[in-house]
């Protein structure tokens, strides 16, 4: 029993019975004839108040109505062998792999719902139940509600994403509500392993058997013919998570318009590449789609967007650098501007990279990124110490690609204080000769030596260093990348003097970051699909597009064994333990009872 203060209405039971028991008040009557002086003696026994209390079964049925009601208010229910909790915490896995079907009639999680729902259901009526959901990050849906269909919705409502993860990252929540609580109960729906270390709780296995194909990625070329016409060699990996061969066709849509369809036949628990050869496309939005209907339809495609590369003017103010100029003028992408006096460097002619070798100008450009090639000293630019005859080696970073730990000598060099906001990618052991980084919107390059004194310039790592750094420098767009995963976070290059950038998911959903973000990121990636972000400058709108693929590798072929192993609570175990309240069929009964008790009402009447 939940209540026990309705047990005060059994003082009701007497009254009905004594209702029964008042007799009506006798109507007296005149009589003519004195034969009737014999049943005085009964008139006056009709006289009398009260009566023997006969059987009556609209009596009866009254009383069991009321002690119906009694019991309905007490809330009585039943332990099925489990206890009752006071605190409740019910953790929904919601990564991507419950989206996986768990019958033929829904998926894991739709599976999980409705076994929550049914503990809800089956909790007493003052229990204090919170509602989390977990993948990459722990989320907090309800906490301490008492009202089950306030539960219901909330639990009806949760949806599965596109995010990798399980229900680890709610372990060390549920802990720390479960030390500030005498006695609780704490369950997980996930169909994944998990830890609990010393958190008492149940975790409830929805792992099932199911059969899989993914479209793992895509990814294009471009092609020329003798007449210089360009056409798309288009690449895709499928992988097979079923124990048996499995040809199915692939569909290539270009902006939502089918282009080319292949045929692939993939191994069992295996991979193929899919080629697509000279697809006519010069739309935005490459899509390459499984036909095969399998266990789950997330995975199944497959994004790439086009990119219409842009020409970059970058200046070099140089008194004289032959190995620096030759190595950017390769880069056909690159218009290659050359002065030898800081004059040059005007307000007016605007660059998207300066390049400065061997000095600083007094007034920096208002835009573009900047390159200093052995700095004077002075400035925002700190030396610290010059050294002479040393040998240098780059760093692992991003802009090192394929070059890091290459070492060289230089016959002078300086280093430098690193500020806070950068990163060393040419060091002497334990000094920085090199950094690189963003501030305030703007990428800058600090190379503390003239090439002229290093044997850098001579090496095969040169061009490799300076494209790195061009592309790093000068990114083609708001977007550094064209391929991310859910769950990445983003940082995007906008303008400074640009508007808002505005950034719309695959649901069409806007979000609003500040101009030229350095510091936060775009972390609403949790679908799958092709995003864009819309900037406008000098009243001209600018739109890219981006894709944000899904996390095969973790979450479309699960190791089934592996889960077995680790489950908790049994495949066969159906029901959580909680108890089944019984207010509801009481109440069923005490209608049955009234139906009853006005039947034969009418009956006698």
């Amino acid at each position: 029993m939940s209540n026990w203060w309705p047990l005060a209405l059994l003082v009701c039971i007497p009254l009905i019975i004594l209702l029964y028991m008042l007799k009506q008040k006798a109507r007296e009557y005149p009589f003519s004839s004195g034969m009737l002086w014999r049943e005085i003696y009964n008139n006056i026994e009709a006289t009398k108040p009260w009566d023997k209390l006969k059987k009556n079964l609209l009596m009866i049925l009254q009383i069991l109505t009321v002690l119906l009601l009694i019991l309905a208010l007490m809330a009585p229910y039943l332990k099925h062998g489990g206890r009752r909790y006071d605190n409740v915490v019910i953790v929904i896995d919601t990564s991507a792999s419950m989206g996986i079907r768990y019958n033929e009639n829904r998926t894991r999680m739709e599976e999980a719902i409705d076994r929550a729902c049914d503990y809800v259901d089956s909790l007493n009526e003052t229990a204090q139940v919170t509602i989390l959901t977990s993948n990459q990050e722990a989320g907090i849906i309800r906490a301490g509600v008492t009202e089950k269909a306030e539960l219901r919705n909330a639990l009806r409502e949760l949806t599965v994403t596109d995010l990798s993860g399980d229900t680890t990252p709610a372990v060390s929540v549920v802990q720390s509500m479960a030390n500030q609580w005498e006695q609780y109960d704490a369950v997980f729906l996930t169909d994944t392993p998990v830890e609990l270390g010393n958190l008492q709780a149940q975790v409830i296995n929805l792992y099932s058997d199911y059969k899989n194909l993914s479209m793992d990625y895509i990814s294009y070329g471009t092609e020329y013919d003798e007449d210089g016409n360009a056409s798309l060699t288009v690449i895709g990996k499928i992988t097979n998570g079923t124990q048996e061969d499995v040809t199915t066709d692939v569909n290539l849509y270009g902006d939502d318009v089918l282009l080319m369809v292949q045929s692939v036949q993939v191994p069992a628990n295996g991979s193929q590449i899919v080629y697509f050869q000279g697809v006519a496309f010069d739309g935005r939005v490459l899509m390459a789609e499984i036909n095969n209907k399998d266990d789950l339809d997330a995975d199944n495609r497959a994004y790439a967007t086009q990119n219409f590369e842009t020409r970059k003017k970058a200046l070099l103010v140089t008194n004289d650098n032959m190995f620096l100029e030759k190595a950017i003028v390769n880069m056909a992408w690159v218009d290659l501007y050359k002065t030898n006096q800081l004059s040059a460097v005007g307000q007016e002619d605007a660059y998207d990279l300066y390049i400065f070798d061997g000095m600083v100008p007094d007034t920096l450009p208002e835009q573009g990124n900047l390159i200093y090639i052995n700095p004077p000293a002075g400035g925002d630019i700190q030396v610290t110490a010059p050294i002479q005859n040393v040998s240098l080696v780059f760093t692992d970073t991003e802009i090192t690609k394929y070059v890091a730990d290459f070492s060289f000598g230089a016959s002078e060099a300086k280093e430098y204080e690193r500020p806070i906001w950068a990163d060393s990618f040419i060091s002497s052991g334990s000094g920085c000769v090199g950094y690189y980084g963003e501030n305030a919107g703007r990428r800058l390059a600090v190379i503390g030596f003239d090439l002229h004194q290093s044997d850098l310039a001579l090496q095969a790592e040169f061009p490799i260093l300076i494209s790195n750094l061009m592309e790093y420098m000068m990114v083609s767009g708001m977007v550094s990348e064209d391929d991310y995963e859910t769950g990445d976070k983003i940082v995007f290059n906008g303008v400074l003097n640009g508007s808002d950038l505005t950034v719309c998911n695959p649901s069409g959903e806007e979000t609003t970051l500040a101009a030229a973000v350095t510091t936060t990121a775009y972390t609403d990636t949790g679908q799958a699909g092709i995003y864009s972000v819309t900037q406008t400058v000098d009243n001209e709108e600018k739109q890219e597009w981006f894709a944000v693929r899904f996390p095969v590798d973790a979450e479309s072929h699960q190791d089934g064994e592996a889960i077995t192993e680790t489950e908790t609570v049994g495949e066969d175990e159906k029901n959580l333990t909680g108890g089944r309240e019984l207010r509801n069929l009481i109440v069923l009964l005490i209608l049955l009872a009234l139906a009853v008790e006005w039947f034969v009402y009418v009956r006698q009447h």
